[in-house]
C-alpha cells in the first residue's frame, strides 16, 4: 500500500506539471501581444509628448532648450538629420497595425511597413522621379507637365534599377508597353508625375500618362509602384 501512495503521488505531481506547461504554452502568444501593445501605447505617447517638447522649444527662440528623460522598454529609437525626425522601430510579430498603412496623429505618424522614399531627383543629366526602400533605387524619367504634355515612348520611362542587397544595377536593356501588342499604343504625348513625395512612405508611386494614335485605346496611364520592403516593381496600366 506504502508503494502505492507513492506512485500516486508521483502521477499527481506529474499531471500537474504538464498541466501547467499547457496553459503557460496556451497563454504565453497572449501575454507576449499585450506586452507588445503595451509598449507600442507607451511609445506613442511618449512621441507625442516629445514633439510637443520639441514645438515648445521651437516657439520659444535661438538659445532654448529642454531637458527630456528617455525610457523605452522595447524597440529603438533613432534621429535622421537628414530627414529631421525621429523614429521608434519595433519588429514584431503581433500585426497592431494593418501592413503598409499609416495614421497620422498631428505631427507623428504611426505606421508598418514604412521605409518608402519617393523625391524628384535625377539621373545621368535626366530630370528623374526616384523610388527607393530598403532594398531598391528606381529611377522613373520625369516627362513633360499635366499643362505641358511632351512626345515619349513607353520605354523612355524606366531609366534604371539599382539593387542594394546585391550592391549593383540591374542589367536593364529596355521596358516596353502596350496595348494589345500595337506599336501604335507605344508612344503618343503625355507626362509623368509622381503620385506623394516624402519619407517613411508605405509605397512610391509614379503614373505616366500618354495620348496615343491606337485607335482602340488612345489614353491610358502607366502606374510604377515600390511598396515597402520589396524587390520588385508593380506595373500596371489602365
Amino acid at each position: 500500500m506504502r508503494g502505492m501512495s507513492i506512485i500516486t503521488e508521483v502521477l499527481f505531481v506529474a499531471i500537474v506539471i504538464s498541466l501547467i506547461f499547457i496553459v503557460y504554452a496556451m497563454a504565453s502568444p497572449i501575454i507576449y501581444s499585450m506586452q507588445v501593445s503595451s509598449a507600442f501605447d507607451n511609445s506613442k505617447s511618449f512621441m507625442l509628448d516629445l514633439d510637443n517638447v520639441i514645438q515648445q522649444v521651437a516657439s520659444e527662440g535661438k538659445g532654448s532648450r529642454r531637458s527630456v528623460h528617455i525610457s523605452m522598454g522595447a524597440g529603438t529609437l533613432s534621429l535622421n538629420e537628414t530627414t529631421d525626425t525621429v523614429r521608434w522601430l519595433l519588429e514584431s510579430d503581433t500585426a497592431l497595425i494593418s501592413p503598409r498603412s499609416v495614421q497620422q496623429v498631428g505631427n507623428l505618424l504611426v505606421g508598418s511597413n514604412l521605409d518608402v522614399m519617393a523625391r524628384e531627383g535625377t539621373y545621368q543629366g535626366q530630370g528623374a522621379y526616384v523610388l527607393e526602400n530598403q532594398r531598391l533605387r528606381v529611377y522613373l524619367k520625369k516627362i513633360g507637365s499635366a499643362t505641358a504634355p511632351a512626345s515619349y515612348s513607353t520605354e523612355d520611362i524606366l531609366l534604371a534599377v539599382y539593387n542594394k542587397n546585391e550592391n549593383k544595377w540591374m542589367p536593364l536593356e529596355r521596358l516596353e508597353i502596350s496595348v494589345d501588342n500595337d506599336p501604335d499604343s507605344m508612344s503618343g504625348t503625355g507626362y509623368t508625375e509622381l503620385v506623394s513625395d516624402g519619407y517613411n512612405l508605405p509605397r512610391g508611386q509614379v503614373l505616366a500618362h500618354i495620348n496615343t494614335s491606337y485607335a482602340f485605346m488612345q489614353n491610358y496611364t502607366m502606374s510604377f509602384t515600390l511598396e515597402s520592403g520589396a524587390d520588385f516593381v508593380i506595373i500596371g496600366a489602365y
